[in-house]
């Protein structure tokens, strides 16, 4: 298994550290760093899979908090462990092994292979970064209404293998961990002094970054479809009538309007957005109040149903494109 503790000092097995510069020993000192948080951290996810998990599962065996499942609390949180106990296994104890061994230096390019390997090594973040609000509010949601979640969480808590973490503290250490690698990497770049070296940290710090923001990109994504579906349950489904049944038909197959359906002329990672919603009153044959809702691409002129909550389209929806915009005089009877 991986090692729970490590030497005091990066000092006690760099044999040259006496010799070196201020900016080389920075540099070692910043690597250490490095290796010390990620061991911490292994540390850390394994308390909460081997003592937090674990007793959550005793208590199951016995018949209590059977509506409380590991993942509501956890996510896949055992899946980012397995992840990192193989980079550490990998990545980072070769390189310290290699120290320990020879004496010499820690050499960041040992870092470089892993670092590069980071969409592959941790592809379980996605999914806990998404979860991560809804365990936490599942939590404190529990603690409100469940005695049985309060005293399972006291014990947990005070036990000594905890180390005074709290719950919310483990919950919250796989977004900061992965959050803090650009701030790692660009520490032992800015105290490198060999160009090659450096450069190679910049791709390590670029392609970790680029990472980070494929996840913010994918939680982005998740959000503004959730948003979209919550819009789309408000709006009666838009049916628009021809002169016949015949007509119909067709009318039905080439004028349907589905909100869900992708922006037409972009890529698939493009959600439609609500921009903006107001009632007006517009004038046809008397004056109408409408619910008009503008979304990235399209306009929809809508009525309120007296019988629910829905809004029913009464008017074609119209594509922003379409669209020319006229400012009208002051006094004109037609609004907006």
């Amino acid at each position: 298994g991986t090692e729970k503790a490590l030497e005091k000092s990066w000092t006690d097995i760099v044999d040259s550290h006496e010799s070196m510069s201020k900016t080389q020993r920075h540099q070692q000192e910043a690597l250490w760093e490095l290796i010390y948080t990620e061991l911490t951290y292994i540390n850390k996810l394994t308390i909460a899979t081997d003592l937090v998990m674990a007793a959550l599962s005793h208590c199951h065996r016995y018949g209590f908090l059977q509506e409380v499942s590991p993942t509501m609390l956890f996510s896949n949180l055992p899946s980012i462990l397995d992840a990192h106990q193989l980079f550490w296994h990998e990545v980072m104890y070769p390189m310290l092994q290699e120290v320990r061994l020879t004496g010499r230096p820690f050499d960041p390019l040992r870092l470089e292979a892993g670092c590069l390997q980071f969409p592959d090594r941790f592809p379980a973040y996605f999914e806990y970064c998404l979860e991560e609000e809804r365990n936490v509010e599942f939590t404190r949601r529990q603690l409100d209404t469940t005695p049985q979640f309060h005293t399972y969480l006291t014990w947990v808590e005070n036990h000594p293998q905890c180390g005074r973490m709290r719950l919310g503290g483990m919950q919250a250490k796989p977004h900061q961990r992965i959050t803090k690698y650009p701030l790692l990497l660009k520490a032992v770049q800015k105290t490198t002094e060999d160009q090659p070296t450096k450069n190679a940290l910049e791709r390590m710090v670029r392609l970790v970054n680029h990472f980070l923001e494929s996840i913010n990109g994918y939680l982005q994504l998740k959000e503004d479809t959730l948003a979209l579906s919550v819009a789309a349950q408000r709006i009666e489904e838009c049916k628009i009538e021809g002169l016949s049944e015949e007509i119909d038909k067709y009318v039905r197959e080439f004028c349907c309007f589905d909100l869900m359906s992708p922006v037409r002329g972009v890529g698939p990672n493009v959600i439609r957005k609500q921009l903006m919603e107001e009632t007006l009153k517009v004038r046809i044959r008397k004056d109408t109040k409408l619910v008009v809702l503008l979304f990235t691409d399209v306009l929809l002129m809508t009525k309120t149903q007296k019988k629910s909550d829905k809004l029913k389209v009464v008017r074609p929806p119209l594509p922003l494109e379409r669209i020319h915009c006229i400012e009208l005089k002051d006094g004109c009877e037609c609004e907006h």
